[in-house]
This record gives C-alpha cells, structure tokens and sequence, in this order.
C-alpha cells in the first residue's frame, strides 16, 4: 500500500502522457475540412442601360437601349425600350419582350441569350436629308435574337456591371405609304410608295447595368 501510494504520482504523469499522444493521433488522422464553395445567386433582377450604333440595309445611325430582366436558374425574361436614328434623316423607337437562357459564374461573368418580339415605330422614312422633306411614319412588327456578356463588381446584394451586346431585329410586317414632297428631287412632288420596314443590326458598344441578388 505504501509503495503504491509513493508511485501514484509517476503513474498519473504516465497516464496524462498515454492520453495527450492518443490525442494527437486521433487529431491528426481527422480529415482536413474543406472550405465552402463559392456559388452564383440563383436568382437576381438586371437593369442595363446600352449606347452604340445600329445598321440596316436602309440607314445606319446611333442606338440607345433600356432592359430590365429577371433570371431564376438559368432562365431569364425580360423587357426593352430602344430608340436610334440618323443625324438629318430617318429614326425609330421600339419596345419588346425577350425571354431566354443566362449563365452567371461565381466568379463575375454573366452571359445571356434570348429572343425577342416587340414593335417599331419608325419616323421620317423617305427624308434624304436636311432638305428631303419630312418623310413619313409607320409601325411594324419584329422578332430577333439577342445576346450579351458582362462582368459584375463588388461584393454585397447591388453590382455595378459593364459589357457588350448585340441585338439582330426583322421587321415580319411592313408598311407601304404613299409620299410626296416637293424637296424629292426624285419625284418632284409626285406620290411614290414607300416601303416601311426593315432589319436592324443594333451594337450596343458599351453596356452599364446594376445587377441586385433578392435576399
């Protein structure tokens, strides 16, 4: 009894020792857990506002467009408004409703493709210019493609983005409307048909958006 009371002290430190290295074994053979995974929001609503050129086979000019879309997944709607013309000749407003596929990546890109209906109004077709007279106005039907790519910035539910897109739109009805005007040196003041209509090859050269992810 006496001998085992004057080793209770070696075998305790013996014991703590056993304890302590089974310990760092049972730690070291732990798996190392690995961090989250950033991801890509599920859903979030984009605002763009685009500026660049647009060409026909009629006239060419500058381009200005407004879209609004909402993609859950990889589908996204949305809708526009556009507007473009020439400096002294023909212009046209628009507005239409796009639906389609958009990718975004966890790490900023966004990439979309959809397509489009909607409605041109077209004003002064005919003029030729400064002198040409006032030219006349009709509205069409069209459907198209559209496509886009952007990179979003900055951390928190509101991004600011920047991109590029492209828009191929076909007017699928067409007007014929008679005009005269005594500035057609064409016609010379004779009524002659005017063919409304046209397919459009709008570039928006720079695109700014604000891309909010709903909480």
């Amino acid at each position: 009894m006496r001998s085992l009371r004057s080793n209770s002290p070696r075998l305790f430190a013996t014991a703590l020792f056993l304890c302590a290295g089974a310990a760092r074994a049972q730690e070291g053979s732990a798996p190392d857990v690995a961090p989250a995974r950033r991801s890509a929001p599920s859903m979030d609503f984009n605002v763009q506002v685009g500026a660049g050129v647009y060409s026909s086979s009629k006239s060419d000019g500058l381009h200005l467009n407004l879209a609004l879309t909402y993609r859950i997944s990889v589908i996204e709607v949305g809708g526009f408004a556009e507007t473009g013309g020439e400096l002294f000749g023909e212009s046209f407003s628009g507005v239409g409703a796009t639906a389609g596929v958009a990718w975004r990546s966890p790490v900023g890109l966004r990439l979309s493709l959809a397509g489009s209906l909607g409605k041109h109004s077209y004003q002064g077709v005919g003029s030729l210019g400064w002198d040409g007279g006032p030219g006349v106005d009709g509205d069409t039907t069209f459907v198209g493609a559209r496509a886009g790519a952007s990179w979003i910035f900055g951390p928190g539910p509101v991004h600011f983005e920047l991109g590029l897109a492209v828009a191929v739109e076909h007017d699928v009805t067409k007007q014929q409307v008679p005009y005269s005007s005594i500035h057609d040196p064409e016609t010379m003041g004779e009524p002659r048909l005017i063919s409304i209509g046209t397919t459009l090859v709008p570039v928006s050269l720079v695109r700014l958006g604000i891309t909010c992810d709903p909480l």
